[in-house]
């Protein structure tokens, strides 16, 4: 009986689907200077190798430099003074599905896309407070202030 619940309580954790999973959308690759990134209410520093989620926040300050890799090999890159959010991230190749959103606040990124704009070069959106576009190309800046 023991070992029936400990394999329950195993695949509870390590199954995806099983609601106490969270699929990352991308890592933090490099961090220089001061970056955080918060989670819904809680914010840590960032660290190489954090997970980043949908939804999540990286805030840099005036100091601070990330590069992110997403699961579909998007490299993105931001500078100082930047506020960036992941709005929506999907990437299941086998179910055809793709989604990739985000939102920059302020502050500057380098993007050059992956897998998803590809794919499906309808599915990737950047936002900012003024406009919001459609990626089609494979590489390009931006920059709010």
């Amino acid at each position: 009986m023991k070992k029936l619940f400990l394999t329950l309580l195993i695949a509870m954790f390590l199954v995806p689907g099983t609601g106490l999973t969270q699929e990352h959308a991308g890592m933090i690759k490099k961090v220089s200077g001061s970056v955080d990134i918060k989670r819904q209410t809680t914010q840590v520093k960032a660290k190489t190798g954090a997970l980043l989620l949908k939804e999540d926040v990286l805030i840099t300050g005036s100091n601070g430099y990330a590069g992110m890799i997403f699961t579909d090999g998007t490299v993105i890159t931001v500078g100082p003074e930047t506020e960036f959010r992941i709005d929506a991230y999907v990437f299941a190749p086998q179910a055809e599905a793709y989604d990739f959103s985000f939102y920059l606040e302020k502050g500057s990124a380098v993007y050059h896309s992956g897998k998803i704009s590809k794919l499906s070069p309808e599915s990737v959106k950047v936002s900012t407070p003024k406009a919001t576009v459609g990626i089609r190309g494979t590489r390009f800046i931006i920059k709010v202030d």
